[in-house]
C-alpha cells in the first residue's frame, strides 16, 4: 500500500477576481489549480484571509450578487472529469475568516464529449443568470437568486466548436444575450449572438440582432491556440444619438464586444434599436420561407441565409496587435474605457478608447511574467497570475521608471506607431498608414513609448510547470535539494527548493580559535537587552562588550570581573529569590551572574557605578566544600535562573542554588559509578525559573539518565537509556507552551547529541521514554542549544551541519540550515542586534536572524527565454546539464523561431560554464547522466535530440551526443567536449544506462541498444556509439527506466512493458507486458514493479512477479496492476528517494519511496506503508470520507476513483493508494474518536488511536 502526500502545493494560478465579499472590505480571490485564496486589500498591500482546498481543478471564477447590498459571493467552476459549479461565501467569526460553500451544481454528463476549446462560466451583467460551458453543443443555464444557484436547465448550442463566449450589455434587464465566437463547418471564425430565453428554457433559434453576425478574417486570427477572447463593453455614458445622422467617428458608442487574440484588437458595436427591429422582421420572413411547402422558396431562403452567415461586417474600431497571442485582460474602470492586455510572453499594454473620437489606442507598458489572469485592484495596482512564471503585484506609473532610453516593448517592422506627444493632437492620431493597411486599420494607433512603466511590488513564487527535476544532496548537508526545470516562454528557470531555515547574517567576529560555547549577558537579570558577550575557548574565556550600535569591544581580562584564564562551562544571569508566605518564592531583579568553571561556581555582580562586573565572595568551590570533595573538580555544568547543576570528577553530581545571603549553596549530591559527561537542567515550564528534572550522560557506559530533584529520595532516577555512542550533549525540553503533563500543549522530549554526530530524541511521557528517533548531523560531535526564533523556542542541534528543531503538526520537525560546523548558539537581544542569534563556530562568531523555520526556501536560477526541459546532475564534476528550448518572441501568426541548447552549470554557484547549441531545427529531448569521472574520454552526459520539420507528421531524424566536461589547466574554466555523435531515425524521447558501456534509447516506436566504445578513427571523435540491437514492438516509446535488472518501457499510446538484455543472444527480449489502454506519461521503478502516471491524471502501479519462462526465453515476468488513483494533475516526473532526512524511528511504519512533480507546480511524496497498518489506514480513510466532504459536497471515494475522458466510472474505485493529505486531517479533528468507530461494527478500527496518530505523524515527517 502506498500513500500520496504533498510537499509543495500547486502554485500555478488559473483565475483571479476582485470583488467585495463583505460590505466593509474589497477582496482579491486567487484560484490556483486546487485551491481558492482570499486576500483583503489593505493600504500596505494584500493580506491573506483564508484558503479553501478544492477537490478539482478550478477553471472558472465569477462574482455573483448576494442578498446583502454591496456584497458578493464567489461562483467557481471545477473542470472535468467531474465538472461542477460551487458557490462560496466569506464568513467571519471571532475575527477569523473562512470561505464556505453555500450551494453547488453538478455539470457531469457522460453522453456529450468535453468541449475542445473552452471550459468556463460567465455571469450576466445583471447578475441574474450564469451560463457554463464544458461540453460540445451544450450549455448549462443557471438562474441566480440572492447569491444562490436556482433551477438550472440545459440548452442545445448549434455552434459546436465554441471558441469563446460572454454575456453582452443589452441595456434591458430582462434581455440576456450571449456573444459567441465559434469555428463553423468551413473552418471559418464567426461572431454571433443568441438570446437566452428563460421562459422557453432555450437559446433563441435565430441569431440575435444585438450584434450583426460576421465572419472574422483568417489573416487576423491565424492560430487558435490559445483561443480568442471576448470582452463585453458597456455603452459609453455620453449621450448617444440613434438617428440616421449618427456620426461613427464620434467617441460615444452603444456598447459591444472586443475580440482579442488575433493580429488586431477589434471592437464590434451593438446595433441600433431600429436596425435590430428591421433585422428581426427579415428573420421572421426568412423563417417563414424556410417553412414553406414550395421547395423553390426554401432553396432561395437557404441561399439567403448562407449569404447572411458568410457576410463580413466592418468593425466600429480596431487596432493592430504587434505581439503574441493575448492570454489575459482586465478592465481598469467600470465603463471599460481602458483595458489592460497581456500576451503569452508577458508583454503588457493598455488599450484605451479615445474620449474625442472613436479610436482605439494601444500603449505599451513593459514586460512581466506571462499572465493567465489580470485583475485591477486600485490606485493603478494590478495583480498578475501566471502559470509559467511568478505571479506578481505591480503598479503602473504614468511615466517611465527605468530604461527610459530604450523601447518599452519591441514593435515589429511594418507596424505604424506614433510618439507619446502625438496623443494630445487628434489630427495626428492615425499616424502614417503603411501601403497594405486597410481602411479599418486607420481607427487605431500604437504609441511608441520609451522605458518601463511597471513597478513590481510583490512577487509570489510559482514553480510551474515542472518538466523535469533532480533530487540531490549537493552541499553535503544531508538534506536533499530539489532542482526543477520550471517556467516557460520568457520566464524559464531552475528552481532550487528545500525546507530549511534561512539565516541572515548581520555581523561577524573573526580571528578567534577553539571556541566551545557562548553566552550573552545582561547587566541586570531583568534588563530587556544584553550588554556583554562571554565566549569560552579551549584555553580561556573572552568577554566582549556592546559599546554602541556599531562596535563590539574585547575587554581587558583583568577588568572584566570574570574568570578568564580557564574555559567556562556554564554562565548566566540569575535573579534573587525571596521566600514568601506558604513556602512560595518570588524572584526579583538582580545584577548577579554565575560563572561555572573547572574550579567551581563563581558569583559575579555588575557594579553600575563602575560600569563593569566584579567578583564576589559568595561562590562555591569543591576544594573548599569539605573533606568529601577533596581532589574533585568540575567536569560538566548546566544552569537555569535558580539552579546550578555540576558534574564533578569521580562521578558525583551536585545541585546548587543561590541562598538568601547571596552565596551559592549546596543542596544535594549523588554519586554514580561512571564519570559524568554532560548535564542539563532547563525548566520544563518557560514561565518558571526552575526545573524538576535533570538529564545526565556518562562516559564509558554511554548512558543517559533522567533524574528528579523533587521528593524525599536524593536525585532519584526517573528513567534512563543506553545509546550506541557517547552522549556529548543532553537536553530535556518542552517544545510546547503548556505548564505540565495535563496541558495539551505540553510536549516534553529528551534529546541527546552523540559524539559520532547522531541526534537521538525521545518523548518523555509518564516517567518513561517513548518513540525513539535518530538522525545524522555529520561526523562532528552533536551539540544542543535552546534559542528564540520568531517568537518560538526552538532547539538548534548542530554537528557538521545543523537542524532547527521545532514543534509542528504534532511532531518535532527538523528544519535544516545552510550553516556548517556550529559549536553553540544562543539568543541575543542587544541594542544593535535585536531579536538575533549569536552562533559560534570553532573560529568565528556570527550574529544574525533565523527566519522561516517552517517555510520552504525557493531559490531561482533565471534562464529567461531558455526554457529548461531536461536536467541531470553529475556528482563527480558537481555540475548540472540542462537541456533548453528557446522560442523567440514574435507576433501572433509569425513562424516561431525555436532553437535548442545544452547548458553546463556549476552546481554550487549556478554559473553557466558552457553552452552547446543544437543545429537548425534541432531540439533536445532527453538527458542521461553517465557515471564515472566525466572528463577526458569518460562521458558525463548523453543528450538525445530531434529535428522538427513542419512537413513531417512524425519525426524522422535525431541524434545522440556524448559529452565530457573538460577543464582548462590553470583556470576554473570548464566546458563541454563532444566525444561521440550518432544520427538516429526519429526522436530520442528517453535514454537509459544498462551498463558502463551500454545505453538504451527510445526512438519513436523502438528501443535501440548502443555500445559506447573507442572510435577507430580517433581523429573524428574519441568515442563512437555502436548499434547493438533493436526492439520495435510499440507505438511511441517515451519512457525508459532501468532498475538494475529490467528495462521498463512506457508506450505513450498503449501501456508498459518489461524488457531484459539477453547478452548471450545479443538482443532485447520482452519479459512481460500490459496490453491495456493506459496512455502513460511518466514511469519509474518501485524495485519490484512499476509506478507511473497517465494522461487522464491517474496514478497506477504494477507488481512484477517472476514466472517460469516459456521455451526459448530466459526470463518471464507477470505484470499485475496493484494500484490506481486519480491524482487530478499531470505528473511529468517520478524520482526514487526521500524529500527530507527525517528522523528514523526504530519502528517506522511508513517509509519514503518516490517523489513526483506535476505541470501545476506540485511536488509530492509517495510513501510505502507496512501491511500491518495499511488495512487500518484504508479503513480510516473510508470512515473519514463518509463524514468529511470537499467543497460542493465532493466525495473523496468518488474523487479519487480512476478517471477517463468521459469522467469517473462507478465500476472501479481507487486501490493501492491512500490520500495522505486527507488522512492527516485526522490529527486536527476535535473528536477523532468518531472516525475510529464507523457506521457498523465491521467498520470499527481496532488499532489504538495513539498508534494511528503515530503513523500519521510519521507520514508528515516525510513530506
Amino acid at each position: 500500500m502506498r500513500v500520496v502526500s504533498t510537499f509543495h502545493p500547486s502554485s500555478s494560478v488559473s483565475r483571479s477576481l476582485k470583488c467585495r465579499l463583505t460590505p466593509d472590505a474589497e477582496h482579491l480571490v486567487v484560484a490556483k489549480t486546487d485551491k481558492l485564496e482570499v486576500h483583503s486589500l489593505q493600504p500596505d498591500g494584500l493580506r491573506r484571509e483564508c484558503v479553501v482546498d478544492m477537490w478539482g481543478r478550478v477553471v472558472g471564477l465569477q462574482a455573483i450578487p448576494a442578498r446583502e447590498d454591496g456584497r458578493s459571493h464567489i461562483l467557481a467552476m471545477i473542470d472535468h472529469p467531474d465538472p461542477k459549479l460551487v458557490v462560496f461565501a466569506l464568513e467571519i467569526e471571532d475575527g477569523v475568516a473562512s470561505l464556505n460553500s453555500k450551494s453547488s451544481l453538478s455539470l457531469a454528463d457522460r453522453a456529450p464529449r468535453p468541449a475542445e476549446f473552452i471550459t468556463d462560466v460567465q455571469v450576466d451583467p445583471t447578475g441574474k443568470i450564469a451560463v457554463a460551458c464544458c461540453f460540445t453543443g451544450k450549455l448549462k443555464v443557471v438562474p441566480l437568486e440572492d447569491g444562490e444557484l436556482g433551477n438550472s436547465f440545459d440548452v442545445s448550442l448549434p455552434e459546436l466548436n465554441l471558441l469563446a463566449f460572454t454575456f453582452l450589455y443589452t441595456g434591458d434587464a430582462k434581455r440576456h444575450t450571449l456573444g459567441l465566437l465559434h469555428l463553423n463547418h468551413r473552418r471559418q471564425i464567426q461572431l454571433l449572438c443568441r438570446d437566452v430565453d428563460l421562459q422557453e428554457l432555450e437559446l433563441s433559434p435565430a441569431h440575435s440582432n444585438l450584434i450583426i453576425t460576421t465572419l472574422l478574417s483568417d489573416r487576423t486570427f491565424p492560430i487558435l491556440e490559445p483561443p480568442p477572447i471576448l470582452v463585453p463593453v458597456p455603452p459609453n455614458e455620453a449621450e448617444i444619438n440613434n438617428d440616421d445622422d449618427y456620426d461613427p467617428e464620434m467617441a460615444p458608442h452603444r456598447g459591444g464586444v472586443l475580440v482579442l487574440g488575433g493580429k488586431k484588437v477589434i471592437f464590434y458595436e451593438n446595433s441600433k434599436p431600429q436596425q435590430q427591429m428591421t433585422r428581426h422582421g427579415k428573420q421572421k420572413r426568412l423563417s417563414k420561407r424556410l417553412a414553406s411547402d414550395k421547395q423553390v422558396e426554401v432553396n432561395e431562403a437557404k441561399k439567403k441565409e448562407q449569404e447572411r452567415d458568410s457576410k463580413k461586417v466592418k468593425p466600429r474600431a480596431c487596432v493592430k496587435w504587434p505581439w503574441g497571442p493575448v492570454t489575459a485582460w482586465s478592465v481598469v474602470d467600470d465603463a471599460c474605457r481602458k483595458v489592460l492586455l497581456g500576451d503569452a510572453f508577458g508583454r503588457l499594454a493598455m488599450l484605451a478608447f479615445d474620449d474625442v473620437k472613436m479610436c482605439l489606442t494601444l500603449i505599451p507598458l513593459g514586460e512581466a511574467s506571462a499572465p493567465t489572469t489580470l485583475s485591477y485592484l486600485s490606485s493603478q495596482v494590478f495583480y498578475l497570475g501566471s502559470h509559467s512564471g511568478d505571479s506578481q503585484l505591480f503598479r503602473i506609473h504614468p511615466s517611465p521608471i527605468a530604461n527610459a532610453s530604450s523601447d518599452t516593448l519591441p514593435i515589429p517592422k511594418g507596424i505604424t506607431t506614433i510618439s507619446p506627444t502625438s496623443l494630445a493632437s487628434s489630427d495626428k492620431g492615425k499616424g502614417r498608414a503603411s501601403a497594405d493597411d486597410s481602411p479599418e486599420d486607420q481607427s487605431g494607433r500604437i504609441v511608441n513609448t520609451k522605458g518601463t512603466f511597471l513597478e513590481v511590488l510583490q512577487t509570489y513564487d510559482n514553480i510551474a510547470p515542472i518538466m523535469d527535476a533532480v533530487l540531490e544532496d549537493i552541499d553535503g548537508s544531508g538534506q536533499p535539494q530539489v532542482i526543477t526545470c520550471s517556467g516557460a516562454r520568457n520566464t524559464g528557470s531552475l528552481r532550487v527548493i528545500r525546507s530549511e531555515a534561512d539565516f541572515h547574517e548581520t555581523a561577524r567576529l573573526q580571528g578567534l580559535s577553539g571556541i566551545t560555547d557562548v553566552w550573552p549577558v545582561k547587566s541586570h537579570s531583568g534588563d530587556p537587552t544584553h550588554s556583554h558577550l562571554v565566549v569560552s575557548t579551549l584555553r580561556e574565556t573572552l568577554v566582549f562588550s556592546f559599546t554602541d550600535k556599531e562596535t563590539i569591544s574585547l575587554l581587558d581580562p583583568s577588568l572584566t570581573g570574570f574568570v578568564t584564564d580557564v574555559p567556562t562551562m556554564a554562565l548566566g544571569n540569575i535573579p534573587r529569590r525571596q521566600p514568601g508566605a506558604g513556602g512560595k518564592s518570588t524572584y526579583i531583579d538582580s545584577p548577579l551572574v554565575v560563572q561555572i568553571t573547572s574550579e567551581g561556581a563563581h558569583l559575579i555582580e555588575y557594579d553600575p557605578a563602575l560600569g563593569a562586573f566584579t567578583r564576589t565572595v559568595g561562590g562555591w568551590y569543591p576544594q573548599k566544600a569539605g573533606p568529601g570533595f577533596a581532589g574533585k573538580e568540575v567536569v560538566a555544568a548546566a544552569m537555569n535562573a535558580s539552579q546550578f547543576v555540576v558534574g564533578l570528577s569521580g562521578g558525583r553530581l551536585a545541585l546548587l542554588n543561590l541562598g538568601n545571603d547571596d552565596t551559592v549553596q549546596l543542596l544535594r549530591t549523588r554519586d554514580f559509578a561512571d564519570e559524568i559527561c554532560a548535564v542539563s537542567c532547563r525548566p520544563l515550564d518557560s514561565s518558571k525559573n526552575f526545573t524538576t528534572l535533570i538529564a545526565v550522560s556518562f562516559w564509558g557506559s554511554n548512558r543517559v539518565a533522567v533524574l528528579s530533584v523533587t521528593g524525599t529520595e536524593v536525585l532519584s532516577t526517573v528513567c534512563e537509556t543506553t545509546l550506541p555512542a557517547l552522549p556529548r550533549s543532553v537536553l530535556i525540553h518542552n517544545f510546547g507552551k503548556g505548564a505540565g503533563p495535563n496541558s495539551p500543549d505540553f510536549h516534553l522530549h529528551l534529546l541527546a547529541g552523540l559524539a559520532d554526530g547522531t541526534l537521538v530524541t525521545y518523548t518523555l511521557r509518564d516517567k518513561e521514554l517513548h518513540d525513539r528517533k535518530q538522525s545524522g548531523l555529520g561526523n562532528a560531535p552533536a551539540s544542543l542549544s535552546v534559542c528564540d526564533v520568531d517568537g518560538r523556542m526552538v532547539v538548534v542541534a548542530s554537528g557538521t551541519r545543523a537542524n532547527v528543531l521545532f514543534w509542528d503538526k504534532q511532531r518535532v520537525r527538523p528544519s535544516p540550515t545552510s550553516l556548517k560546523d556550529i559549536v553553540k548558539s544562543a539568543t541575543l537581544h542587544a541594542t544593535a542586534f535585536p531579536s538575533c542569534l549569536v552562533i559560534a563556530t570553532a573560529s568565528a562568531l556570527l550574529i544574525g536572524r533565523v527566519r522561516g523555520v517552517d517555510k520552504m526556501q525557493i531559490r531561482t536560477i533565471p534562464l529567461g527565454l531558455d526554457n529548461p526541459r531536461k536536467i541531470g546532475y553529475h556528482a563527480g564534476q558537481e555540475v548540472f546539464g540542462v537541456a533548453c528550448i528557446r522560442i523567440a518572441p514574435g507576433r501572433i501568426g509569425d513562424l516561431e523561431e525555436v532553437t535548442g541548447s545544452f547548458k553546463l552549470l556549476d552546481a554550487h554557484s549556478s554559473r553557466e560554464l558552457h553552452e552547446f547549441n543544437c543545429s537548425a531545427e534541432e531540439e533536445p529531448a532527453s538527458v542521461l547522466v553517465l557515471p564515472g569521472a566525466g572528463s577526458g574520454k569518460s562521458p558525463a552526459f548523453a543528450l538525445g535530440t530531434v529535428f522538427i520539420r513542419p512537413d513531417e507528421r512524425e519525426p524522422s531524424t535525431g541524434r545522440i551526443v556524448l559529452f565530457s566536461v573538460a577543464s582548462t589547466e590553470g583556470t576554473n574554466t570548464r566546458s563541454l567536449d563532444v566525444l561521440a555523435t550518432e544520427d538516429v531515425r526519429g526522436c530520442v524521447y528517453a535514454i537509459a544506462r544498462l551498463a558502463d558501456d551500454l545505453i538504451a534509447a527510445a526512438i519513436n516506436t523502438s528501443v535501440v541498444l548502443f555500445r559506447i566504445r573507442e572510435n577507430d578513427s580517433a581523429e573524428l571523435s574519441p568515442l563512437m556509439l555502436e548499434r547493438v540491437t533493436e526492439w520495435n514492438h510499440s507505438h511511441f516509446v517515451t519512457n525508459l527506466v532501468f532498475d538494475g535488472q529490467y528495462l521498463l518501457v512506457g508506450d505513450a499510446i498503449s501501456s508498459v512493458a518489461v524488457l531484459v538484455w539477453n547478452e548471450e543472444r545479443g538482443r532485447l527480449e520482452a519479459a512481460g507486458r500490459d496490453y491495456g489502454p493506459l496512455w502513460p506519461v511518466s514511469i519509474e521503478s518501485t524495485g519490484n514493479g512499476i509506478i507511473g502516471a497517465n494522461s487522464d491524471c491517474n496514478l497506477f502501479s504494477f507488481k512484477a512477479t517472476p514466472a517460469p519462462p516459456p521455451p526459448g526465453r530466459n526470463v518471464r515476468v507477470i505484470l499485475e496492476k496493484d494500484g490506481v488513483y486519480h491524482i487530478d494533475d499531470v505528473v511529468n516526473r517520478f524520482l526514487r528517494g526521500a524529500l527530507s532526512s527525517a528522523d528514523v524511528s526504530d519502528q517506522q511504519s511508513v517509509k519514503a519511496s518516490h517523489v513526483f512533480f506535476t505541470s501545476t507546480g506540485r511536488i509530492g511524496a509517495i510513501m510505502d506503508i507496512d501491511d500491518s497498518v495499511s488495512l487500518h489506514m484504508t479503513a480510516l480513510q473510508r470512515n473519514m470520507a463518509k463524514k468529511i466532504q470537499g467543497p460542493g459536497g465532493v466525495n473523496l471515494t468518488k474523487y479519487r476513483a480512476p478517471a477517463s475522458p468521459r469522467g469517473h466510472t462507478d465500476a472501479e474505485e481507487a486501490y493501492g493508494f491512500l490520500d495522505g493529505d486527507f488522512l492527516e486531517l485526522f490529527l486536527s479533528q476535535s473528536e477523532p474518536e468518531e472516525f475510529m468507530v464507523g457506521d457498523v461494527e465491521a467498520e470499527r478500527i481496532i488499532l489504538p488511536i495513539d498508534h494511528v496518530k503515530d503513523v500519521l505523524v510519521q507520514m508528515q515527517s516525510l513530506h
